[in-house]
């Protein structure tokens, strides 16, 4: 008689990921993919606008016309560069793979939200949206249904915060200063490098006309804050995350778009929280 021992590891699939945007969110997610050799991951490829920031990439990772992205056959395709991407290239991109972008203002233009639903279906393949840091973000979301009021309170210094089509000057700003108070469907086309978080916020709660937003800097400050108020029958919310800047971007963001991409894409052994 022959016994067949049974295996005790499972085929491991390498999910091959395609990377927009090499900025400092990009490239920080490229070295943290890169940096453990047992997530399941593999970068295909990199695509900027600037093709100086792919100087330094091997010929074979740097792709110059993103039209060119299926030819490396990605599972994943994830944006980090600005809400244009997704306007241009997310149904070609959803025709073929599927696709995470951390640029959520996109998603304040009701017609490009149903563009993207529409492709999924067609084709069978998904958008995955980021909790970008967002602390609270499985609350607004498993409460949905209850919430009555969400808002979301950010603050910055001026010199970071992308003022350019808001025509407003961030060196002419010398004290405290409310730049918005409205609707969060309106903050995104005027600040749409600076309020994904407000936008994340309102795709998991309430959605983008009932969530408020509000976007306050001050030339005396030094961090960056965003707090989340919700309230509902019963319930309420009250949370706030405080921390470092760079640009437009907050110390914890590569980390947190990171760990969204391990979520989705890794396939490697051990214990994963989901």
């Amino acid at each position: 008689m022959t016994t067949l021992a049974r295996s005790n590891t499972m085929a491991q699939k390498t999910t091959r990921i395609g990377l927009i945007g090499y900025g400092q969110i990009g490239a920080t997610v490229h070295q943290m993919i890169d940096a453990d050799p047992d997530n399941g991951m593999e970068v295909v490829f990199i695509h900027d606008l600037e093709a100086s920031r792919l100087a330094d990439l091997p010929a074979d990772l740097a792709l110059a016309d993103l039209a060119d992205f299926a030819a490396k056959e990605p599972d994943l395709i994830v944006e980090m560069a600005h809400p244009d991407v997704t306007r241009q290239w997310g149904t070609t991109i959803l025709e073929k793979t599927n696709y995470m972008f951390i640029s959520v203002t996109a998603l304040a233009d009701a017609g490009m939200e149903e563009k993207l639903k529409e492709v999924t279906h067609k084709y069978g393949t998904r958008v995955f949206i980021p909790h970008g840091g967002v602390v609270g973000m499985d609350a607004l979301l498993e409460n949905r249904e209850v919430w009555e009021e969400v808002q979301v309170i950010m603050k910055k210094p001026p010199k970071n915060v992308d003022c350019e089509r808001a025509g407003i000057d961030p060196d002419s700003i010398t004290g405290e200063k409310v730049l918005y108070d409205g609707p969060t469907r309106g903050i995104c086309p005027i600040f749409p490098r600076n309020v994904n978080t407000h936008a994340s916020i309102a795709y998991a709660g309430i959605g983008f006309d009932r969530t408020h937003s509000l976007l306050v800097v001050n030339p005396e400050w030094d961090k960056a804050s965003v707090a989340i108020h919700a309230t509902g029958p019963g319930i309420e919310l009250k949370v706030e995350r405080v921390e470092g800047i760079t640009g437009v971007t907050g110390a914890s963001t590569p980390a947190s778009i990171y760990n969204t991409v391990q979520m989705i894409g890794s396939t490697g052994p051990g214990i994963h929280l989901r």
